[in-house]
């Protein structure tokens, strides 16, 4: 059964509050960052960005919690890299 309500969680990274947001209806994913959105993927970017964190498990077309917060800190982690120069703080 798909999910009417989008699957969201947060985290707290390196001080700052942090979203991923995902809608099974859509395929949209957005990630957050103190509110303000950082990224925004639709299908079939999302799926893959999804299941480059959680393994092949359901395509990434249905992720756990586990899984959004795995894509959370992966992406924080590229943001944070020297040449994204994209993430403020």
């Amino acid at each position: 059964m798909v999910r009417t309500d989008p699957r969201r969680v947060s985290a707290q990274i390196d001080g700052m509050l942090v979203c991923a947001e995902y809608s099974e209806q859509t395929g949209q994913l957005c990630l957050r960052q103190n509110g303000a959105l950082v990224r925004e993927w639709f299908p079939p970017h999302s799926w893959m960005a999804i299941a480059s964190v959680a393994g092949a498990r359901h395509w990434g077309t249905r992720p756990t919690d586990d899984d959004l917060i795995a894509l959370l800190r992966n992406e924080m982690t590229l943001l944070r890299s020297p040449q994204s120069g994209t993430m403020q703080k």
